[in-house]
């Protein structure tokens, strides 16, 4: 990389101006290496989203008798 400073700098402010683009190009290069992150969504935008709601576990499932029959069935 060249750059020119034109306006007749000190040698202080000229390589303040080189460590600073230094800087910038040291920063820009550990971007770029870093691998893209995919942005975790929130709990909100997950909940909204349509999903497979598993079928009811056999322990959950109940008989298909009304309370009533069930109640005259205990007599």
């Amino acid at each position: 990389m060249r750059f020119e400073v034109s306006g007749r700098p000190s040698h202080e402010e000229t390589a303040a101006i080189a460590a600073v683009i230094t800087a910038i190009v040291a920063e820009e290069a550990n971007a770029l290496a870093t691998p893209v992150r995919v942005p975790r969504q929130s709990s909100w935008v997950l909940a909204w989203r349509p999903r497979d709601i598993p079928a009811p576990l056999p322990s959950h499932t109940y008989e298909m008798q009304s309370w009533a029959e069930v109640e005259q069935s205990g007599e």
